[in-house]
């Protein structure tokens, strides 16, 4: 990708990799360093010039693919649980899009941003 200036790399992370959790401090730390890992490569692309090396951190809520059975979610309008079908047209999406991050589902935004 770098010596042809062209690729995308795409991190899939977690919501938990944007802010702790209680009892998830494993699950957050793996999910953080992924975070990271996207972040620092966007950052050695841009300072190396490689403008056509794009990347995507994909932060989803929970996906109901079986990892979180039996996990439910208190505010079902503000944090569905999530079609993995959804999560992969919205990953498609976003990196069609060149965008640097996806909170999944939308509300994440408004939540991340009270955060800071």
């Amino acid at each position: 990708m770098i010596a042809s200036n062209h690729g995308h790399l795409v991190s899939i992370a977690s919501s938990a990799g944007l802010i702790g959790v209680n009892r998830l401090a494993d699950y957050c730390a793996s999910k953080f360093a992924a975070v990271g890992f996207a972040e620092s490569i966007s950052s050695e692309m841009r300072a190396q010039g490689k403008t056509g090396v794009k990347t995507t951190t994909v932060c989803p809520y929970f996906i109901n693919t079986g990892m979180f059975d039996g996990c439910g979610t208190k505010w079902p309008l503000l944090l569905p649980i999530l079609d993995p079908e959804y999560v992969a047209e919205k990953i498609m999406t976003a990196i069609r899009r060149d965008e640097p991050i996806l909170l999944l589902p939308r509300s994440l935004y408004f939540f991340f941003a009270l955060k800071k």
